[in-house]
């Protein structure tokens, strides 16, 4: 038996296990659908007869409290529009169970019809009473009576015990489905060391027939796989090996052709790469340009640094009516993900802003839409500083470096309000800090790109050096000058960002100015 008719059985007998895989496959995957579906129907109907629970003791109250009331014969003591939305409360009852009933099995036909039709009784019952209350008293009581033990036999039986067999059920199918899984396991378990037994003799076999042949062949492969592409393995035998032979030395001639050909095409797309990669980085710096308002009260300086193309600092400053809202974030992480999140936050926080949301709003707002959708982990920290012509400033700071405050050539970290980033965990509420700024005082705010820079000895540049710089610096420039001169070289590892804001007051002033004039 020659090498070819070998292979041909070997593969034979594993074809035949892999069909049985896929058979088991197959028939485990329709018992899987079988128990889903019908455990999808029991969690339908568990739902579906809590609803109607709750509904039926809501308007079972609603007609208990109207019927304790003392009302006048001979008027109506509901509106129509009570009546109207009493019975649609009712209908809606009515559509659940009907619903209920189509997600029903036969065998729990029964169970449920007895059901409807006790509601139905009772909806007529509590429709009567509304009609009569206030018209005909002892009608309006005759048919509170009836509906009474209604009421109270779908409250405390007939739903109880529907939903207490829902629960079985859903047991029993949670029972089915991990019995499934586990057989689905075990066959599965069973087929791979079957498969791995007849691989195991397969290769033994084979190998004691053509050890050496492999080896001529990987001494030619490894040869060709170093690139040498001029190699040309030498077999005299017209077997498989020598077909082996054969097919490499005629490989080695396509890829001396190929090789040029993915050279040339490698070089094109990198072109390409990098021309869409400068079109992105173009793209976000004109969404990310900052227009500083011409405000009288404050200036707002600022410039940002990315360590690649495009990256995920960003800072904004907005003109509302509330104030002037100065924005900085870092979204974590680098490059296009980060510069499309960058993006996106800054579009939400301008469109918050726009809409008068308070800061903390704002940011729950933000928090709440990132983490209801999947943004691959992402999150970012951020300071939103929001200061009025009086000098009144609010801010809320997002796990964000915290602005410094300058006054008087004195630093204070403005760290009153610590939150946690934004789209890191779901539901949660933000803090905002206030305070008053004087004429003359000066904020700086920056991202952890700063803080976090090093030099050749991987030393911070820290939160202490940036205070230090910050209370002798007349400009943010300057803490760029001391970044350059830290780092002494040494490529920044994240983005930087800094923003000043500086606040004159005059706006301030006047109004004062005017007070005492009015008072005087």
């Amino acid at each position: 038996m020659n090498l070819r008719k070998r292979i041909v059985f070997s593969f034979g007998g594993i074809i035949v296990l892999f069909g049985m895989a896929v058979a088991v496959y197959l028939w485990t995957a329709v018992l899987r659908n079988q128990t889903m579906e019908s455990l999808d129907r029991a969690l339908k109907r568990q739902v579906l007869i809590s609803a109607v629970r709750q509904d039926v003791d809501n308007l079972h109250k609603q007609v208990a409290i109207l019927g304790e009331m003392d009302f006048g014969s001979g008027m109506s003591a509901t509106s129509p529009e009570v009546r109207r939305s009493f019975a649609q409360h009712t209908q809606e009852v009515a559509d659940r169970l009907k619903e209920l009933e189509t997600l029903t099995d036969e065998s729990e036909q029964a169970q449920i019809h007895d059901i409807q039709n006790t509601y139905q009784q009772l909806s007529r019952a509590w429709k009567g009473f509304y009609e009569y209350l206030g018209v005909e008293q002892a009608w309006a009581l005759a048919n509170i009576l009836k509906a009474d033990p209604l009421s109270m036999r779908l409250q405390t039986e007939l739903l109880p015990n529907f939903e207490k067999a829902e629960q079985q059920r859903v047991r029993r199918a949670e029972e089915r489905f991990k019995r499934v899984q586990k057989l689905t396991f075990r066959l599965s378990i069973a087929i791979f060391l079957v498969s791995g037994m007849l691989a195991t003799g397969v290769a033994f076999a084979i190998t004691r027939h053509i050890g050496h042949g492999f080896k001529v062949l990987k001494h030619g492969t490894d040869v060709i796989g170093n690139m040498n592409l001029e190699h040309r393995i030498v077999w005299p035998g017209e077997d498989e090996l020598g077909d082996f032979a054969r097919s490499f030395n005629e490989m080695a001639d396509r890829l001396a052709i190929a090789r040029d050909k993915l050279q040339w095409q490698a070089e094109e797309i990198a072109r390409r790469q990098q021309h869409e990669l400068e079109l992105a980085a173009t793209i976000q710096q004109g969404l990310m340009q900052v227009r500083m308002p011409d405000i009288p009260f404050a200036k707002i300086t600022g410039k940002n640094l990315s360590c690649t193309q495009i990256g995920g600092d960003f800072f904004d400053v907005v003109n509302t009516t509330e104030g002037l809202a100065v924005i900085i974030a870092d979204v974590s992480g680098k490059g296009i993900s980060a510069a499309i999140m960058a993006s996106l936050l800054q579009g939400m926080i301008r469109s918050e802003l726009a809409a008068h949301q308070p800061l903390h709003k704002l940011l729950e707002n933000v928090n709440w839409f990132l983490t209801q959708r999947d943004v691959g982990g992402k999150y970012a920290t951020l300071s939103v500083l929001r200061v009025t012509p009086c000098g009144e400033v609010e801010y809320v700071n997002c796990g964000h470096i915290p602005p410094v405050l300058i006054r008087n050539n004195k630093v204070m970290r403005l760290d009153a309000s610590a939150n946690v980033p934004v789209g890191l965990l779901e539901n949660m509420t933000f803090d905002s800090a206030s305070f008053t700024i004087q004429p003359g005082d000066r904020i700086i705010m920056v991202t952890d790109g700063v803080t976090e820079a090093s030099n050749s000895e991987d030393e911070f540049f820290g939160e202490d050096r940036l205070e230090k710089v910050a209370a002798n610096c007349s400009s943010y420039e300057t803490v760029f000058e001391e970044l350059h001169r830290f780092c002494a070289g040494t490529p920044f590892n994240d983005d930087c960002t800094v923003v000043e804001l500086s606040y004159s007051g005059e706006m301030m002033q006047a109004a004062r100015s005017t007070a005492v004039r009015a008072a005087v």
